[in-house]
């Protein structure tokens, strides 16, 4: 683990590689057993009162959730060197064991990291997206343990106004929010798969399931991406911007190269087919999901304006260009959404 981690992490983020999880419903059903405890976060009685009463429900749940053995995965061919770059700044440890549980344990722990740290320090950003972000932790858990049915929507305590961060928080939260992402994104790439295999099935319950779970996720990934960000310029300048620049990192380390991204990036090609048949039937649910892909990839590209500005050139810039970061990710931001097939109902702008 990076030097500038210890004291921040303290142990590594343990997750499966994105390629060793299940891409049916039959395979998912097979693991909802062994996910069932993790629903106790969403289920508990009176753990919806507060931020409190959740994280105490939320410790009951990881106590009766067990991931099983894993073993680190070790040297991969198939891992590009930045992924293993974000990987190692991040602090996250690829594990082989049952990616269900292992994917259910690691929703579990940075759920709490992410409750406890607004618990302390409150939250900067709309309610809405704070509701969106711990909704999403619901939706994943629910759907792992019952992958037939779409999962609903539960009350979600408001944190306090947010506080001045202690010196280390403002990294804290900016690596807590990229685990989250991560989580969001492997759940993600998963309902999206099942997505298509519902659709091929001719199956138009579990097909609606698998994608209004990944409407929510793609929601909570913006909810993600703003928690990440809700930490001052100052604080940004000083604690995070060095981590993702040489000497500590790779030029052009990015995580749009991590391997879970580029994952959930391959799975949104491959649904445009199926998610084109369920909006025969459901068209909310694509429209939806254009609308939560695009305030996620409108989040990241807001967190790059406030700390970097509309000038200053990417971290994917070679040393030959000088483009902009925010036109970079507005470049990917145009491309995710026409991987999918049009709204019946288009915006304002086209989309």
């Amino acid at each position: 683990m990076q030097d500038y981690l210890r004291g921040v992490v303290t142990e590594p983020f343990t997750l499966c590689r994105p390629d060793d999880l299940p891409g049916t419903t039959r395979e998912l059903s097979a693991a909802a057993a062994l996910v069932r405890p993790g629903t106790r976060m969403v289920t508990g009685p009176g753990a919806r009162r507060d931020l409190g009463a959740l994280l105490a429900a939320l410790g009951e749940a990881r106590s009766a959730h067990d991931r099983g053995p894993v073993t680190p995965v070790g040297e991969d061919p198939a891992e590009s060197d930045l992924n293993k770059a974000n990987d190692l700044g991040f602090g996250i440890l690829r594990v082989r064991g049952e990616p269900v549980r292992v994917l259910t344990d690691a929703a579990l722990r940075s759920a709490a990291a992410v409750l406890d740290l607004a618990a302390r320090n409150g939250a900067g950003f709309e309610r809405t997206t704070w509701r969106r972000l711990v909704g999403g932790f619901d939706a994943l858990l629910l759907w792992l343990a019952d992958p037939g049915r779409a999962p609903a929507a539960c009350p979600v305590p408001a944190p306090g106004e947010r506080q001045p961060l202690e010196p280390g928080s403002a990294l804290r939260r900016w690596i807590y929010g990229h685990h989250v992402f991560m989580v969001f994104s492997q759940g993600c790439s998963l309902s999206l798969a099942c997505l298509r295999e519902r659709a091929a099935a001719g199956d138009g319950t579990g097909a609606a399931a698998a994608a209004a779970t990944a409407v929510r996720l793609m929601w909570a990934s913006q909810g993600a991406l703003s928690f990440a960000g809700d930490v001052a310029m100052e604080d940004y300048a000083t604690e995070i911007r060095p981590t993702l620049m040489p000497p500590i990192a790779p030029p052009r380390m990015t995580g749009l190269h991590w391997r879970d991204h580029e994952a959930l990036v391959r799975e949104l090609a491959a649904a445009r087919d199926a998610w084109q048949w369920l909006a025969g039937s459901r068209p909310e649910l694509l429209e939806e999901f254009r609308s939560a892909i695009d305030s996620a990839y409108s989040a990241h590209r807001g967190v790059c304006a406030s700390f970097v500005g509309d000038r200053s050139p990417s971290l994917l810039a070679t040393s030959r260009s000088s483009r902009p970061a925010v036109a970079v990710l507005e470049q990917f931001h145009r491309r995710r959404l026409d991987m999918l097939p049009p709204s019946a109902r288009r915006d304002g702008d086209g989309r």
